[in-house]
């Protein structure tokens, strides 16, 4: 435990050291997510028929969702990349093991993705409720239940992070990867753009098959006032645990070599 702590603390003192960015960056992106993908859209889709919810409850929980998940996937690439580079890798495995130093990147990216959730919260509903005729309108409980379902979807995308830690080395391919994941969540899975505008065909493979469109439409449930899908909640906690088993697998064989 003492272990875990040392090392959060230190994530901590590296986050610090580079603040100014770091704020710029949890602030911007759910801000130029807004301006340029939900002020456009609203002008297009108003009211959603399969939630029976104007189009404003769609887009809070698609940018929260979308920058909450990219915030997951970058902290444990950046942190493990840097730690790797520096040689504090092998020089903290000298003296813990690897799942404390994992699980000490695992806690620490929760955190962060935590705090770029609020953050999106705040002024992503600040933003909608200005520009919305009738505003917004959104409980405490529901907010609570945002909290709680969200956590199996940040793990989820933590650990993806810290299994493609291991072949994302070089900050291009790591850039080309968040553009690629920032695009398939906001237009392959149907969070900006509803399901119900899709061709037929593609509109029921994405609600049917697609894991990352149904963590999200968790939180249009929430708001709806429906049932959670706790089967999916099982599914994506498997899944976490499954890339991380993946994540010493592949860190084992690194390390022979």
């Amino acid at each position: 435990m003492a272990n875990i702590l040392t090392l959060l603390k230190r994530y901590v003192i590296l986050f610090s050291k580079n603040i100014n960015n770091q704020i710029s960056l949890y602030c911007l992106l759910p801000i130029l997510v807004y301006g340029f993908m939900v002020s456009p859209l609203s002008t297009i889709f108003s009211f959603i028929d399969s939630s029976s919810m104007s189009y404003s409850y769609h887009s809070i929980p698609a940018v929260i969702f979308l920058c909450t998940s990219l915030i997951a996937i970058y902290t444990p690439i950046i942190f493990l990349n840097l730690d790797s580079q520096n040689q504090f890798q092998s020089y903290i495995l000298s003296y813990t093991n690897k799942y404390i130093y994992f699980g000490s990147i695992l806690i620490f990216s929760v955190i962060c993705s935590y705090v770029e959730f609020f953050i999106s919260f705040i002024l992503i509903y600040n933003l909608s409720d200005s520009n919305s005729t009738m505003g917004i309108m959104i409980t405490t409980f529901q907010i609570i239940n945002f909290i709680i379902i969200s956590l199996p979807s940040i793990l989820f995308f933590v650990s993806i992070g810290i299994f493609l830690s291991n072949f994302l080395t070089k900050f291009e391919n790591i850039i080309s990867f968040l553009i690629f994941v920032f695009l398939f969540i906001s237009f392959g899975s149907s969070t900006f753009i509803p399901v119900d505008f899709y061709p037929e065909v593609l509109s029921n493979l994405i609600s049917d098959y697609n894991l990352i469109y149904l963590q999200y439409n968790q939180l249009i449930n929430i708001l709806g006032n429906n049932n959670i899908n706790l089967g999916l909640i099982i599914i994506t906690l498997f899944l976490s645990v499954f890339f991380s088993f993946l994540n010493i697998i592949c860190f084992k064989k690194k390390d022979e070599y």
